[in-house]
């Protein structure tokens, strides 16, 4: 038997409302009188769900979501919710499979990145799902998300390793084509091709931060200590000649046989790994001078030079091998012991960083990257112009430490996390600059501990931690920010916005100009009428020739101006903006952007003349900008002008026409007679173009209602010029309105009507 109908809405009415006054109690007692009038009805259901979870009363709740997966199988809603359910209760294998079905129902409709989400938080519960890991490496891969793919290849490897063993070798050598530098992707098929079984512990936590920890322990598992970067790159070198000797490619050479290049290689390699180094760098000598080029060659003769204090020599063979993508961050590391120990603190530094920037960018996202490299860039210029060799000696011996400690590589990636948890929204932190401070480990712990106070919602205990930290490096600009951060959450938004002024001048002085700029704009994000603040970003970002960031940045001083009621201001603002214009990128179209902008505000102001002026302008440099057009149109009349304001729309239909965009000129005519029903010039250009374009059933509705209102208007002549057209279309009621021409002409409607 049928409910209610209107107890039924009336119900779900105020259940809704007292969910929007998260009123969960009185929702929950709504939702069942609705349910008792429609028991089957999917709407309250999903309400009444959620409402019984946010009361604490999720055995019930999952029976709901239980009760909704069988009426509506295809919603994955439901599907969803059940599997945080089990998440909260510890069932983490129903959890991920819950998960599971949930993303193959959000990628049946097309939502790619929800399915990508919710299949995340299916391995993160159950990673014994191949079928999931094998979507998510298919996405990763499209999106270039090279550290995930491997982690998603690695599991593949670990579920498929037993039963199907060539399986899990196939899926790691795919991989290699997409990340051929990934040391775990050949020691995995190294394990698998012996037997051996591949370990992988399960963890838990947030999948990014997951993925990380887990790309930490293969590192560890397989690959133990490899020592710093040169010796590691010294071992790749040696295994790259010994592959050379076997390989079908000759090697170019002047004087010496292919056999002869083989034999001296393999002398020098043999040579090498004996401790035998004179021997070794006699044949790496012999092969320079034939005209072999190999960036292994020229790696380990530079380190024989290095070994033998021969650092200009050294030096020489490493700037051969730099170029090379294989031997970039060993010889970096190389060339800056080699400066150190010459005493050029300057250029040492400066490899190192390169150095420290290699391994750094292989931490992040690739979306990060061109900021990583600009933060470096920043760094580097920052050390130039400090011109303070303390300062700079102390880095240098900082990074070698790092470098060369056992298990730096793990290091990396644990620091790496905590750097990510410490940069502001839109901002991405060196390696290089935190472990250049000294205790960089323990300022990491202590800002994380801060970070941890701050969620908890202790404002004081976080403080003392900040305040420790700063005290232990106090020129360490992301403690002073995440201060600022403290600040603002403890709802003192002067003094954070002081503080992080402070900051950004502080990165301005060091020439870190994108630090300052991110700064910057926070503080504008915060304080968008701050002016002072748009005018410093205008100034740095001309300064840096970013023209198009300057002039976007000039539209918001405009708009902040404005805001302010300071509209002479706002109009100079605009005029300088429109000066600078010509600098931008063509495709930026910033005259025509900054112009309409001044046509709006002079708009606003009645200026009605400038306003035209404006347009004008707009329609001489962009003869397609229909919106300029348009704004003639309505404005010249305004101005006494009537009959240019038709004019302006006879220009850009003709525009429209030339280019063959029949259809663009249609939709324009078409909103305008909508806009204006009665006027008369409008309707007779839209007639004229369906005529034009041959829809004659068109044509005739539109000359229909032009010749009325003519006749309204009283311009008889006209209307009987309309009727010729009309009976000239031959309709099917011609002759009524051939009667109605005589009687209004007295006389026969001409013979080419």
């Amino acid at each position: 038997m049928a409910g209610n109908r209107a107890r039924f809405e009336e119900a779900l009415q105020k259940a809704n409302d007292f969910v929007w006054a998260e009123k969960w109690q009185e929702a929950v007692a709504e939702y069942r009188r609705a349910l008792q009038e429609f028991p089957g009805d999917t709407s309250p259901l999903m309400g009444y769900a959620w409402a019984l979870l946010n009361v604490g009363e999720t055995d019930a709740a999952a029976e709901v979501y239980e009760k909704l997966v069988k009426l509506s199988p295809k919603d994955p809603g439901p599907y969803e919710r059940l599997a945080g359910i089990m998440e909260r209760k510890g069932y983490n294998e129903k959890a991920g499979k819950f998960y599971f079905q949930a993303a193959e129902l959000y990628r049946a409709q097309g939502l790619t990145d929800k399915q990508i989400s919710v299949l995340e938080s299916s391995v993160k519960d159950f990673p014994h799902n191949a079928s999931a890991w094998t979507e998510l490496l298919k996405y990763y891969q499209a999106q270039e998300k090279m550290e995930r793919a491997v982690i998603a290849t690695l599991w593949l490897a670990y579920l498929y390793q037993e039963e199907h063993p060539q399986w899990a070798i196939e899926v790691c050598r795919q991989m290699q084509s997409f990340a051929p530098q990934d040391r775990r992707l050949g020691q995995v098929m190294l394990l698998l091709q012996s037997g051996r079984p591949i370990p992988l512990p399960l963890g838990t936590g947030e999948f990014s931060q997951w993925a990380v920890e887990k790309a930490a322990e293969f590192e560890e598992e397989f690959l133990g200590d490899q020592g710093s970067p040169m010796e590691i790159t010294r071992q790749r070198a040696l295994e790259s000649l010994a592959e050379s000797i076997f390989a079908e490619e000759s090697l170019q050479s002047h004087g010496l046989s292919q056999e002869e290049v083989s034999l001296l290689i393999g002398k020098a390699v043999d040579a090498q790994t004996r401790g035998d180094l004179q021997e070794a760098m006699d044949a790496y000598r012999r092969l320079v001078s034939a005209g072999v080029s190999m960036p292994s060659i020229h790696f380990n003769l530079g380190l024989l030079y290095k070994e033998q204090m021969h650092f200009d020599e050294a030096i020489e063979q490493f700037l051969h091998s730099v170029s090379d993508g294989e031997y970039l961050l060993g010889s970096h590391f190389a060339l800056g012991e080699c400066y150190q120990a010459q005493g050029d603190f300057q250029k040492a530094s400066e490899h190192f960083i390169e150095a420290v920037k290699v391994i750094d960018l292989a931490t992040v996202e690739r979306e990060q990257a061109d900021d990583l490299i600009r933060v470096y860039e920043g760094l580097a210029q920052s050390l130039v112009n400090a011109g303070e060799p303390e300062r700079t000696q102390e880095l240098s011996q900082s990074l070698v430490e790092f470098l060369s400690q056992r298990g730096w590589e793990a290091e990396v990636v644990q620091a790496r996390r905590r750097l990510d948890g410490l940069a502001r929204a839109g901002t991405v932190l060196s390696l290089a600059e935190i472990l250049s401070l000294p205790g960089s480990e323990e300022i990491l712990r202590s800002v994380a501990l801060a970070q941890e106070h701050m969620r908890r919602k202790n404002p004081y205990s976080a403080l003392e931690e900040l305040e420790y930290s700063i005290g232990k490096a106090p020129l360490y600009m992301p403690l002073h920010s995440l201060l600022a951060n403290l600040f603002m959450e403890s709802d003192n938004l002067e003094l954070a916005l002081d503080k992080y002024r402070v900051i950004a001048r502080s990165y301005e002085i060091r020439e870190q100009i994108p630090q300052a700029l991110a700064t910057y704009r926070q503080i504008l994000d915060l304080s968008p009428l701050d002016v002072a603040v748009h005018r410093r970003v205008i100034d740095l970002l001309v300064s840096h020739g970013k023209i198009d960031e300057a002039l976007a940045q000039y539209l918001q001083l405009a708009d902040a101006y404005y805001q302010l009621a300071q509209v002479d201001r706002a109009q100079d603002t605009y005029a300088e903006a429109l000066r600078m214009a010509p600098r931008g990128s063509v495709d930026g179209h910033w005259e025509v952007r900054v112009l309409h902008r001044m046509a709006d505000l002079n708009m606003q102001l009645l200026d009605w003349n400038t306003a035209v002026k404006n347009y004008e302008e707009i329609t001489r440099i962009a003869p397609d900008d229909e919106r300029a057009y348009l704004g003639l149109l309505r404005l010249y009349p305004r101005t006494g002008r009537v009959h240019l304001g038709m004019a302006a729309l006879d220009r850009l239909i003709k525009r429209y026409l030339e280019t063959r965009r029949l259809e663009k000129a249609l939709a324009v005519l078409n909103d305008l007679v909508q806009d204006e029903p009665e006027s008369i010039p409008l309707r007779y250009r839209l007639a004229q173009l369906y005529l034009n374009m041959g829809k004659r059933e068109e044509a005739l509705q539109n000359l229909d209602v032009l010749g009325d209102l003519q006749l309204e208007a009283g311009k008889q002549e006209d209307a009987l010029k309309t009727m010729e057209a009309i009976i000239a279309l031959n309709p099917p009621n011609v002759e009524e309105y051939k009667d109605l021409y005589r009687d209004m002409a007295g006389r026969e409607p001409s013979e080419n009507s």
